[in-house]
């Protein structure tokens, strides 16, 4: 099929042209709309002078979260402002009520909260004494239950704190419901998600119709597992099914020590890639579990490790043998330092790609943005800017002045050559849409918050600029033989907006929608 589109205001990612032509999945031409008339075509759009551009690529993201949250109560700004208003709005979930059900909330961040606390098993006692009650903190990597929830995970005084992650208690001694870290909410998660493959596939496919309302073409699944079901298998289907987006897998190195892989998981859709294996190195600065140089705002901590200098070492030699990235999450400067102190002098072993992903890099002074530059790594960055803008609050009450001013620190990044792509980490953000592009976008090119806080002025890009971080320069962190630009010979990755970002006040931003999207030349229904 040859379809011809005409009118538009068309950003190839490299300059604008009006018109474009794509024949069955591939961009085959490009130019002004007079000549595009004189073209013999199946079907001509109009595209009224609408900005178009190259799909949105969100490489740090988390879609089956998302999928369960899609089903949940939002317990996030700008919604919720308190732990009282969260407890009316989980009252009014539809679970309340169903038989052997949860009642699910995410995105709570207690320096959001009236009450500047997180929530315990008291406050969501009040939700329900006969249901379990869970609540995903806006990092995703901790969580809120209630009595019913500790009782069917086990959990007493007596239970140890497990690695990576510590259970919550009260001066009494006794559980107070806050689980933090990943290694304590696997604790409730065991219990909590009974599912069959059938539904977590149908689950699944509601993704479609998510990312086709943010413009978004391809999406990388960052915490991908091998149990209960095989991640590999879940996309697949998905794929086969309606799933039109392109899937790039990063497997935990817990599944790899957990069931002696030597070899990674492969997909059997050409849609889904098995990219490579993910670590955590620290929490986050929210929380202040992130590993840090130096003790937060007004505190002896320092955070806490997760994967030591060992398990890097296990990561490198498994990746070398693959010929597979390491993607690790490291937000404070500590964990950062010691990833690049472990790898920076080792040789790369993957050329078309980076050999090593941080994964937030949050915390970036000069001095080491230097070191990154000179090592023998090929590292790159993968950022989240919408972390800032949401969760300011949360960062000021953290860090110092200094610290503050190195969070996110884009422009220096991008000047320090080091390759750095903007992604969501979505649902892990405290934001009601926390893979909105345009949000990341306004916040990347302005520098404000969410309240309008001064979020460092100087490390603000332009609009090209950060458009080309969720395009062009996230497609060079996978591997893909796609530049993420509308240029010819290219797979015809399409959106079409409802507003000129290059000609709106960047806080209206938001209020964009998707008018339409192509994948592969098709046209996705709204």
């Amino acid at each position: 099929m040859k379809r011809i589109l005409i009118n538009g205001k068309i950003f190839t990612g490299e300059k604008f042209v009006s018109a474009m032509e794509i024949t069955d999945e591939t961009i085959s031409w490009i130019g002004d709309s007079q000549t595009a008339r004189k073209r013999a075509a199946d079907e001509v759009v109009d595209l009224k002078g609408r900005l178009t551009l190259p799909s949105f690529w969100d490489v740090h993201t988390h879609p089956l979260w998302i999928s369960e949250t899609l089903g949940s109560v939002a317990c996030t700004p700008p919604n919720i402002f308190s732990i009282e208003e969260m407890i009316a709005a989980l009252k009014n979930s539809p679970q309340v009520g169903k038989k052997d059900a949860w009642i699910e909330g995410w995105g709570y961040d207690e320096s959001k909260l009236a009450e500047s606390r997180t929530p315990t098993r008291h406050d969501l006692d009040k939700v329900s004494t006969t249901q379990p009650v869970y609540v995903l903190r806006s990092d995703c990597h901790s969580c809120a239950v209630n009595s019913v929830a500790l009782k069917l995970a086990g959990i007493t005084k007596e239970t140890p704190d497990p690695f990576g992650g510590m259970i919550g208690h009260f001066e009494n001694g006794e559980p107070n419901g806050v689980m933090l870290e990943n290694g304590a909410s696997k604790l409730i998660k065991a219990v909590k998600e009974k599912d069959t493959f059938e539904n977590v596939v149908k689950r699944t496919l509601k993704l479609a119709a998510h990312y086709r309302s943010r413009g978004i073409g391809v999406i990388s699944d960052m915490i991908s597992l091998v149990a209960p079901f095989d991640y590999a298998e879940i996309y697949s289907e998905a794929a086969r099914r309606t799933l039109e987006q392109e899937v790039y897998l990063y497997y935990s190195i817990d599944e790899i020590k957990r069931f002696n892989l030597t070899k990674l998981p492969q997909p059997t859709h050409p849609h889904v890639h098995v990219a490579g294996i993910k670590l955590f190195m620290d929490g986050t600065i929210s929380n202040r579990t992130a590993r840090v140089k130096k003790p937060y705002k007004n505190a002896t901590t320092t955070g806490f490790s997760i994967n030591t200098a060992k398990d890097l070492q296990l990561a490198y030699k498994f990746a070398k043998e693959n010929n597979c990235q390491i993607a690790i999450h490291a937000m404070g400067d500590a964990a950062i330092q010691l990833i690049l102190d472990t790898y920076g002098d080792l040789q790369p072993w993957l050329s078309d790609r980076p050999s090593v992903r941080i994964e937030h890099a949050t915390l970036l002074d000069d001095k080491i943005l230097k070191q990154f530059r000179d090592a023998k790594m090929n590292f790159a960055f993968v950022t989240q800017i919408i972390f800032l803008y949401a969760e300011y609050a949360a960062y000021f009450q953290n860090l110092d002045e200094k610290r503050l001013k190195e969070c996110y620190p884009l422009a220096s990044m991008l000047q320090s050559g080091v390759p750095t792509a903007l992604s969501s980490d979505a649902p892990a953000t405290a934001w009601i849409k926390p893979d909105d592009v345009f949000a990341s976008l306004a916040c990347a090119v302005t520098r404000l918050g969410a309240n309008g806080e001064d979020l460092n002025h100087k490390e603000a890009i332009d609009l090209v600029t950060a458009l080309s971080m969720y395009t062009k320069a996230a497609a060079r962190m996978v591997e893909t033989a796609q530049t993420a630009m509308l240029t010819v010979g290219q797979s015809a990755d399409i959106i079409v907006l409802s507003q000129d970002l290059f000609n709106v006040d960047p806080q209206q931003w938001q209020k964009t929608t998707i008018e339409k999207m192509y994948l592969r030349g098709k046209e996705l229904n709204a």
